[in-house]
């Protein structure tokens, strides 16, 4: 058995409910006897505290101290967020949301949100500062009310 296990990266997920990362690491199946000699089996209330190292590669000894201080740039993929409007469309075309704006269906609740934001069109929350501010209340008391929370009327 040996002190120092070797496993490339391989994923990071994020558990939101409990503000934490986990990193998925890999190891060849032969190494699983070596995992929990080290390490233990996983066990709640069991926490094993580990440290984790990137490894040097020969390739990389080879060019020299800049290349281990200065890792390859990796650009992370483009995502377009979404606009406010379109948050409001697809809060409309939820059940609980409709539930929660007291309304019967899909038209009822965009009529909700453009009556509290003052607009003729959910396309008009982006462009009017009141409008946004009010429509980003109405998202957070719904988050909230989905939460379990009591909102005030």
């Amino acid at each position: 058995m040996t002190d120092v296990l070797k496993a490339s990266y391989a994923d990071v997920k994020t558990v939101k409910t409990r503000s934490v990362c986990q990193l998925i690491l890999e190891l060849p199946i032969e190494a699983l006897t070596d995992v929990v000699g080290l390490l233990g089996a996983p066990a709640p209330g069991n926490e094993v505290w580990v440290a984790v190292a990137r490894l040097v590669t020969n390739a990389q000894l080879e060019r020299g101290l800049d290349a281990l201080i200065e890792p390859p740039v990796i650009e992370p993929p483009i995502r377009r967020s979404k606009s406010l409007a379109q948050i409001a469309g697809i809060l409309c075309a939820t059940g609980s949301f409709q539930k929660f704006a007291g309304a019967s269906n899909e038209q009822e609740a965009a009529d909700y949100i453009r009556g509290h934001c003052g607009v003729a069109s959910r396309a008009e929350i982006d462009s009017s500062e009141n409008a946004t501010r009010i429509f980003k209340d109405i998202k957070a008391d719904y988050d909230f009310w989905m939460a379990g929370g009591e909102v005030a009327a």
